[in-house]
Order: C-alpha cells, then structure tokens, then sequence
C-alpha cells in the first residue's frame, strides 16, 4: 500500500463534510488502512490512488456519526470499483458491467421482455453512469455506497427504462409516405418498385442489421435513434471520438451494402432501380432503423 495511514486519514479529513476531532482521528487510521486493503483486494486490477479513494470516503461518510462507525456500514467495496469505473480503469468498468449493469438487465425485462430493449436501456445506462451529460457529472459520482451498487445500478437502469416506455414514439414507420417522399411518387415506374417491393426493401434492411455486430447496431441505435455525439459514444467506449466517427461509417456502409446485396438476392430489379431503394435507405437511416429495433 503506497501511503502510511496518517496520509490516508489527511485526505480524507479534506473530503470530510466537517472538521474531525483528536480522537476520531486517531481511531480513524487503522480502519482506512484495512478498508484500502480490502478493497485493493476485491478489485486488483482497479487501482485507485490511495489518497483519491481516502477522500471520496470522507465526501460519503454521514457526518452525523464517528467516521470509524460508519465507515463500517459502508459499501466501500462498491464506492471503490464505482471511482474507478468513472475514472476510466478499463478493469473497473469490465467489472462494473458484469457486476452491477448485466444482472440489471433481468430487472428491465419486467419492463419489457424484448432484447433490443434491454440492450438500449443498458447502453443508455451505461452513458449515464460514466459520461458527462451537459453541466452534469456522470451519476456514479452520485453513488454513496449506502447500499449494494448492484441494487443502486438497477434502480438506475429501471429508471431508464420506464423513461423510455413513457416517451412518445418519436420515430415514423417506414410506410409508403415515407418511401414516397424520397423516390417521388409522381414517377411510374418508382411508384409501382414502392408498392410492390416495399416488403422485400423492409426484410433486407432488418436481415442486414442483425447482421452487424452487437458493438455496431448498438453504436447506429446511440448515435442515429438516441441522438448521442461521438463524443459521448467515445467516453462509454473508452476510445477517441475519431475513432468512433471510423466504427460509425463503417457500420453504416457495412449495412448499406448488405441490404443491397439482400434486395438482388430477392428482387429482379435493375441497377438503377436498386439505388433508387438504397437512397432511400440512405437518407432515411434514422427512420427505418428506430422502426425496425422496435419491431425487434
């Protein structure tokens, strides 16, 4: 353990919400020493810099109560992997995601038993958790360690949830209105591909997206249905907005690509009749992918 106790107790007497007196103090050194230890313990590869982790305890001890007393009511187990996890130890947020948010996974599908569901309430979850949102610090600052972070990650993540069923349905389904608006229904020969293939355009698109990886539907969900910057989506994946603009073209030409290999495979249809289908898709991505993960 990098620092002595006395270290430990000065830090966290400077996150303490009041002063400490002589004798908490003195009883205070032993019981931050074995909290550390234990803590270092349960997540080994989440290290904390002892005096950082010291202070964060003295922000969430009650000053209603000696420190030493409760500090042993505490989850301090929790308040350690949950500092850890917002400061961005690739370790910490593996464990946090075992731990805390997939089991939270079981509470969400008594909102609503649909998979595409609970993985949107997880990733939004998971945001919220860990990233800035506007002036507001991600929501495992907030956590005290008052009780079990698995039990305080799944009222989160139920929380998100029933937001999400309450919200008004904001996406369009990819009808003939839609499908209009872009091919132009004054065109004959447009407007008979619209009525008669409309079906084969909807089941390549939604055999093309399930074909893409977990990391990238989810990324197109984020980014295209919830609206989320790649700034955001690159501080829940721990990788450079850059990087994520990458992940994003790609999947998108990646989907593209296979929904005009599913519609030849399907339809008879020349050249220029498939990219007028696909700059459909194109220009309505949004739209046809919020409509087909909530069918899914």
């Amino acid at each position: 353990m990098a620092n002595v106790p006395s270290e430990l107790v000065a830090a966290f007497r400077g996150g303490a919400a009041r002063p400490l007196a002589s004798d908490e103090e003195a009883g205070l050194a032993p019981v931050l020493a074995e909290v550390l230890t234990r803590c270092e313990r349960a997540w080994p590869g989440a290290w904390l810099v002892p005096g950082d982790f010291a202070a964060h305890l003295g922000r969430h001890t009650p000053a209603d109560a000696p420190p030493a007393q409760t500090l042993a009511t505490l989850c301090c187990e929790d308040l350690y992997l949950a500092l850890a996890a917002v400061e961005g130890h690739r370790a910490a947020v593996e464990a946090l995601d075992a731990t805390a948010l997939v089991p939270a996974g079981r509470a969400v599908r008594r909102v609503e038993d649909s998979t595409a569901f609970v993985d949107e309430v997880l990733q939004l979850t998971r945001l919220r958790l860990l990233v800035e949102e506007g002036v507001r610090a991600p929501r495992l600052k907030e956590y005290a360690g008052r009780g079990p972070l698995r039990r305080w990650t799944e009222a989160v993540a139920l929380g998100v949830a029933l937001s999400l069923k309450r919200k008004p349905d904001r996406t369009t389904p990819l009808d003939d209105a839609v499908i209009a608006a872009d091919l132009g229904a004054a065109d004959p020969e447009l407007e008979h591909i619209r009525h008669r293939y409309r079906p084969a355009f909807r089941a390549a698109f939604a055999e093309s997206l399930a074909a893409l990886s977990p990391r990238d539907r989810n990324l197109l969900r984020l980014g295209l249905v919830q609206g989320l910057g790649v700034e955001s989506l690159g501080a829940l994946h721990q990788v450079h907005a850059s990087t994520v603009s990458r992940w994003m073209a790609k999947a998108r030409s990646t989907l593209l690509e296979q929904t005009r290999e599913g519609l030849a495979r399907r339809l008879a249809l020349n050249t220029s009749q498939l990219d007028s289908l696909l700059r459909v898709l194109d220009g309505n991505l949004d739209v046809s992918l919020a409509s087909l993960l909530k069918e899914g």
